[in-house]
């Protein structure tokens, strides 16, 4: 059963054993496990719910609905990073680019030492990882469905001795459509709308939909339930009131979204660590145009990454996008965008991925406003520069004829001398133009409550009956797109509650 927001004027109080507010990576996992165990669960999506027969390649229509606040969302800090989450039933999963890398095992050894837990080291994880890629299919593309940018980046990076590793993604048949961004219109991404949320319903959970909580419901020291606000699709504006009362609620709302609501109670505070924490495995964007046709929006957006670098933070990968995102983040306007855009079929989208070597905070803001701070470190920025030379190097290798840089004040090169000259000149952080799409930590798992906002079950230390099971969880950085992290977690975080069985259902 799928509720909106009409529906609420008829039915604002729901009663259930587990509330999940959240249906991504995490929401999605942790619901579906424990439905198919027979608990009785009930999902609360603040967006919509969108099937792949309305997903289109029409930004004015897809961003919108799919976004939030229409992809304007930012980092603040030096610089600023432009970040997109998703706001509808699958979450981000439903427009990222759906690769499904494993936690690399030296971060796995590094929790479990942090943790003092073999669960959160390879041997307690591995397991994990194996359930959720078969539930979503992590397989490596079909050669048919590879494209010309991809084989152009790999190709550079073999005739350079650089590492090569080729994505598995969450894909059953893909068909190369390039649309990942907008919501995959094929259904081969196995976001969770079409794998987890769909085992969920079909094991008798509901999804109240277009509904933001905005404050958990607290008695006697222990969390039973959360209350919201039905949210009109269109005008955002605020409807009836919707509460949900539950034996457990598990929070899935993401790096940003978890702790602002949770801190709105003060909770964290054996730690202080709650909305701290925050990673975002910036990158930085540089495009490669070439004096042939690559008509990049035929295949996969991301084949494949180039990990020559990955033991000093950089990862390199294409992943190319629809001419109007692609319009939107030029670094010029006018006449001089038109011209670029004319070259659309000759562009390769690539980035420089710099692996966090510190840490953001995430705090409550006026107006319901989430506020993220990240500043890169000089570190970082060194590492960026050192990023962006290798990748110019690639393409020109690769026969460029001129590459648009991430600097705002230099942002074009026709050579790799001229692209050295203007690194040179790179001495600012404010220069550099990032984006980033992975959101990570500020609610981070630990065996103490000193060190850590929930405990390795992923319930709150200082409340009862209120879990996390999303990104917020990672103890530290890893390095790499954390998909299949947060569903193995959120696994993990299930697994705990189905062996608690008894004691949750006795629950107040």
């Amino acid at each position: 059963m799928i509720l909106r927001y009409e529906d609420y004027d008829r039915q604002s109080v729901f009663t259930t054993d587990i509330l999940v507010i959240g249906t991504g990576a995490g929401g999605g996992a942790v619901g579906a496990e424990l439905a198919a165990d027979g608990f009785d669960v009930t999902f609360v999506e603040e967006g919509s719910y969108h099937p792949t027969s309305t997903f289109n390649p029409y930004a004015t229509e897809s961003v919108p609905r799919l976004y939030r606040d229409s992809g304007a969302t930012v980092i603040m800090g030096t610089p600023q990073i432009p970040f997109v989450e998703g706001r509808t039933v699958g979450g981000t999963t439903v427009i990222n680019g759906g690769m499904t890398y494993r936690t690399p095992d030296d971060v796995l050894d590094t929790w479990q030492d942090l943790t003092g837990s073999p669960e959160m080291g390879v041997e307690g994880m591995t397991p994990l990882f194996e359930r959720v890629e078969g539930i979503v299919h992590a397989k490596h593309q079909h050669e048919a469905s590879v494209g010309n940018d991809s084989r152009i980046m790999a190709q550079g990076a073999e005739r350079l001795g650089w590492k090569v590793e080729i994505n598995k993604r969450n894909q059953e048949s893909c068909t190369g459509a390039n649309l990942c961004v907008f919501g995959c219109p094929t259904g081969a991404k196995q976001s969770t709308l079409v794998s987890y949320m769909p085992r969920a319903m079909k094991s008798g959970a509901r999804c109240l939909t277009e509904v933001r909580i905005h404050k958990l419901l607290i008695r006697g020291g222990r969390c039973v339930g959360a209350v919201g606000r039905a949210i009109d699709p269109i005008t955002r504006r605020r409807g009836p009131r919707v509460v949900i009362k539950a034996k457990a609620t598990i929070v899935c709302g993401g790096a940003i979204q978890t702790p602002y609501l949770l801190k709105r109670h003060r909770l964290g505070k054996p730690s202080g660590q709650l909305g701290r924490n925050f990673l975002c495995h910036p990158n930085a964007k540089l495009i490669g145009f070439y004096p042939g046709r690559v008509n990049a929006w035929q295949g996969v957006s991301q084949y494949s990454q180039v990990r020559e670098f990955h033991d000093e933070g950089l990862l390199f990968a294409e992943n190319f996008i629809p001419p109007s995102a692609m319009a939107a983040n030029l670094p010029v306007f006018g006449d001089r965008a038109l011209e670029l855009l004319k070259r659309y079929d000759n562009a390769v989208v690539s980035g420089v991925l710099v692996e966090d070597s510190t840490t953001g905070t995430v705090s409550r803001g006026p107006f319901g406003m989430a506020i993220a701070r990240y500043d890169i470190t000089h570190q970082d920025h060194s590492r960026f520069l050192k990023g962006v030379e290798l990748l110019s190097t690639l393409h020109f290798e690769m026969g460029a004829d001129s590459v648009a840089l991430p600097f705002h004040d230099q942002p074009f090169a026709s050579s790799m001398d001229e692209v050295r000259r203007i690194i040179a000149t790179q001495t600012s952080r404010h220069t550099l133009e990032l984006f980033t799409v992975h959101l990570m930590g500020t609610a981070r798992m630990g065996a103490t409550p000193e060190s850590s906002v929930v405990d390795l079950g992923g319930q709150l230390w200082d409340l009862p009956g209120a879990y996390v099971a999303d990104a917020s969880l990672f103890p530290t950085a890893i390095g790499v797109n954390p998909q299949i992290t947060i569903m193995a977690l959120a696994t993990r975080v299930a697994a705990r509650l189905i062996e608690a069985r008894g004691s949750v259902l006795a629950a107040a």
